[in-house]
């Protein structure tokens, strides 16, 4: 099987190696996108050679592998052999093992978990470990033209205290930071569903909803995402955010309008509806069960059809009630399950069998675009981590995450973002960008 290294240089260009004695050089013209372009050229490729091609994509320090069929199929993959590399993209140093190759996982804070930080476990099931190949979980390089003086640690306080512009190292959790930034901040292909859910309760859904929900209006900008609380009734969302809603600010008053007068939910009127924070991220308060009726199917797909017309991402924040019809659209709509976790074996189990039921119903896929958030607490049980996350990562989910214990989100109390832990906002950033990463990279 023939390879190529494919590395991004530019929003619009990037270098291929593989494909003869020289490096080609691609560029993106007309309004397309370069991954169109790398997508064109690899099934070119492989029908010139007739047989299968192993494609490495790396950008902004991130790998991702791709098999490209001569019929044109593209197929995500773990690489057969070593992965080629440009001649100019700094290579693992002996002193750093090469970790187990994976398959669009989240990106760890460090080599060793650091006090606080993001330990990622992800990796493919049942796949012997090959020393000789790049792994996506060893620390991204310094994309290209990425320069600018470090802000944070012993390099940041040197610039700060002596006016230099020393830049982070390449390994540095400054530079995984602004990497996990950069994701965030791409495109996405439309508008696109986030369900947080866990049947059990108490696990953390809310606060990682509103957390996540502010951290991708804080990079992605205000009003480009929205939580909703799809709980059938009696959600907590409007308790936990920093602005309560007034009344009249939830789901099925927005419902009602539009079924009053549809059409009428323009920008102008969405506010009457949505409640903004301070961060510029949007909440749509729940069913408070004043209506007299649980918000069901039809009613939450009609609410998810009114704000694609106006926000990029939906964050659905779910209740306990599996058997709940707003429970069962945010499951089967969600273009990324978020599965938060506690290291208590109950809550570990009932997500395990949630995701199997989901898998049963909705095929392997279902997997293959959830992430498990594993979530520091007291009471915890370290030697339930092992068993959950082996469980899950054999079930085949995604990636699984850690997240750091937050006080804030154990509270009960209202979060504000700009008083989280400093873990938690580096945390959090992680995980969105994985979020984003998998949702734009889904209709590759």
């Amino acid at each position: 099987m023939s390879t190529l290294a494919i590395e991004i240089t530019s929003e619009r260009t990037a270098l291929v190696s593989g494909a003869g004695d020289e490096k080609v050089e691609l560029s993106a013209e007309n309004g397309q996108s370069i991954h169109a372009v790398i997508a064109q050229f690899s099934r070119q490729h492989s029908a010139d050679a007739g047989s299968p091609v192993e494609v490495t994509v790396q950008e902004a320090g991130r790998s991702r592998q791709l098999t490209v069929a001569p019929d044109g199929k593209v197929a995500q993959s773990l690489p057969t052999g070593p992965i080629p590399a440009p001649a100019d993209t700094p290579q693992p140093r002996p002193d750093h093992p090469v970790e187990e190759p994976v398959t669009m996982a989240v990106t760890p804070l460090d080599d060793s978990p650091p006090a606080g930080g993001v330990d990622t476990h992800a990796r493919p099931a049942r796949v012997a470990r090959t020393p000789t190949s790049t792994s996506v979980l060893a620390a991204p390089e310094i994309p290209v033209g990425s320069q600018e003086p470090a802000r944070t640690g012993l390099r940041g306080r040197l610039n700060t205290i002596l006016n230099l512009r020393i830049v982070p190292k390449p390994e540095s959790a400054e530079m995984r930071q602004r990497a996990a930034i950069a994701s965030i901040t791409g495109p996405l292909p439309g508008f696109s569903i986030v369900t947080i859910a866990n049947p059990k309760g108490g696990v953390g859904k809310t606060p990682l909803a509103v957390g996540l929900n502010a951290i991708i209006a804080e990079h992605r900008g205000a009003a480009t995402t929205v939580c909703v609380d799809v709980a059938d009734v009696g959600g907590s969302l409007a308790d936990r955010v920093s602005i309560p809603p007034r009344d009249g600010h939830d789901v099925l008053s927005l419902i009602a309008a539009e079924a009053a007068e549809p059409g009428s939910i323009r920008p102008s009127a969405l506010s009457q509806y949505l409640t903004r924070q301070p961060g510029g991220d949007d909440i749509v308060a729940g069913n408070n069960g004043a209506h007299g009726s649980s918000l069901g199917y039809d009613d939450t797909h009609a609410a998810a059809q009114i704000l694609s017309q106006h926000r990029e991402i939906l964050i659905a924040d779910t209740g306990n009630n599996r058997l709940a019809d707003s429970w069962q659209w945010a499951t089967s709509r969600a273009n990324v399950l978020l599965v938060p976790v506690p290291l208590r074996r109950d809550a570990a189990a009932a997500a395990h069998r949630m995701l199997l039921d989901l898998t049963a119903t909705a095929g392997p896929a279902m997997m293959a675009r959830t992430i498990v958030v594993i979530t520091d607490g007291p009471g915890d049980a370290p030697m339930v981590e092992i068993d959950a996350v082996d469980a899950f990562l054999d079930a085949g989910v995604h990636s699984v995450a850690r997240m750091p214990f937050e006080p804030l989100f154990a509270s009960g109390e209202r979060i504000s973002p700009s008083k989280l832990r400093r873990s938690t906002t580096e945390a959090l950033t992680v995980v969105a960008a994985t979020v984003i990463d998998l949702i734009a990279h889904a209709a590759d």
